[in-house]
């Protein structure tokens, strides 16, 4: 199996912090999903490595399948057959692993591996598309297939690789010493100040992030949407990166950029959304239609992007912790939106019917008029929806505040990464 060697190396002690054993298990098609260069391929090769029998790779984005077509799907089943002969012949069980990069490069690929599938073959696929994905596998793959769906690293995840075991836990236990917790701190704000992308955190060269915002537009976004002008769709994703966490409505864009269509626009945006580069948060509100009215926000699925792309004409420090921490929300597979009436709460996460949380994200509350603003966010959030209690997040700072009866928790940011 091909891949990159580096990211290998990052990603096998990976394997013991994701809990695959389920995904190993059993017959259905497993699909990882993520934005590209998070680590897709090594994971699949350490799956792998973790499996006995006949085991097939095929990368979907090699250049050389660039014109692959449906027929020649029989044609990589008589390679298995052709290659594998004497393997299959020692075999017990002729139990033959699939492994596919890129799956969604391949065309009608989610009939392929439902044939695969009901021939009885265990198949392990990536795929750098959301849309592509979640259509297909909606449409053919129901109740066949467990999706794994991968993000750079989380805090624990970076620990980990920095030789650190350390839960929530032993920290509100007490376990942690003050030379403990300030090692960890300043872990935090290396992990805060780089991306951690596999290969950024293997090389500490933040910016291969930039390469790889080059490759997502042009590869994933220019080819597979066939979109002649390349300039526009660029402009809107540098405005979106250089104003994360910032509300914005399509008419806005289409002042600022100059694109003069807002279907055109949507299309950009939805085309970002697909290839995991951004994430739109909406307005919370009861009324869906008034819901889908309202201006949203962008995140995006690491802070490199943030140093090395976006336009920094001052320091950032509050954009990048609050998209830090809409990345961890993502990984805590929670669905969150913002609170705006008269005042403004960063986060509101919905669970079921109602909101079940409230979150507001901050270096810190030493300025007077930003502690007021951000408590007062909150507390009118904890009143519209009912909260007995809401939650600041800040670099370093930790306490409880009354909010008239309602009770809000400051917590270190890190502190709250590691529950």
């Amino acid at each position: 199996m091909t891949g990159d060697k580096k990211s290998y190396f990052i990603f096998k002690d990976f394997i013991a912090i994701l809990d695959l054993e389920g995904y190993l298990r059993g017959n259905e098609i497993v699909i990882i999903s993520g934005i590209r260069r998070c680590g897709k391929s090594s994971l699949l090769k350490l799956i792998a490595g973790q499996l006995e029998g006949v085991k097939f790779y095929v990368d979907f984005d090699d250049i050389r399948l660039a014109n692959f077509e449906v027929k020649n799907f029989q044609d990589l089943q008589d390679l298995v057959t052709e290659f594998y002969r004497e393997e299959l012949d020692k075999s017990e069980t002729g139990q033959v692993y699939y492994f596919f990069d890129e799956i969604q490069n391949a065309p009608l690929w989610e009939r392929w591996l439902n044939n695969l599938y009901k021939e009885g073959k265990k198949v392990f696929a990536t795929g750098s598309n959301s849309q592509l994905l979640s259509s297909e596998i909606s449409t053919f793959l129901t109740g066949r297939n467990k999706v794994l769906r991968l993000f750079p690293f989380s805090f624990k995840e970076f620990l980990r690789l920095k030789g650190i075991e350390i839960t929530g836990e032993e920290i509100e236990a007490g376990l942690l010493t003050s030379s403990g917790k300030a090692e960890i701190f300043s872990y935090f704000l290396e992990y805060f100040e780089s991306g951690v992308f596999p290969l950024v955190l293997k090389s500490g060269n933040l910016e291969l992030s930039r390469g790889y915002f080059e490759d997502i537009l042009n590869k994933d976004v220019l080819v597979r949407y066939n979109i002649r002008e390349g300039r526009a769709l660029k402009d809107l994703a540098l405005f979106l990166l250089s104003n994360v966490g910032r509300a914005y409505s399509y008419p806005t864009l289409r002042n600022i950029t100059g694109i003069k269509s807002l279907s055109t626009i949507k299309n950009y945006i939805d085309y970002f959304r697909n290839v995991f580069l951004l994430y739109q948060v909406p307005r919370f509100d009861y009324s869906l239609k008034k819901q889908k009215v309202s201006s949203s926000k962008i995140y995006t699925v690491d802070n490199s992007f943030l140093k090395t792309v976006a336009f920094n004409f001052s320091e950032n420090k509050g954009q990048r912790l609050e998209n830090l921490v809409f990345v961890e929300l993502l990984r805590r597979e929670k669905e969150p939106y913002y609170h705006s009436e008269k005042k403004e709460c960063d986060f509101v996460l919905r669970e079921g019917l109602r909101v079940s949380e409230a979150i507001q994200v901050s270096v810190n509350l030493n300025n007077p008029e930003t502690k007021k603003r951000e408590i007062e966010g909150l507390k009118e959030a904890m009143e519209a929806y009912k909260l007995d209690s809401g939650l600041i997040l800040t670099l370093e700072e930790e306490g409880t505040l009354d909010a008239g009866g309602r009770e809000i928790v400051v917590k270190p940011v890190w502190k709250w990464f590691l529950e």
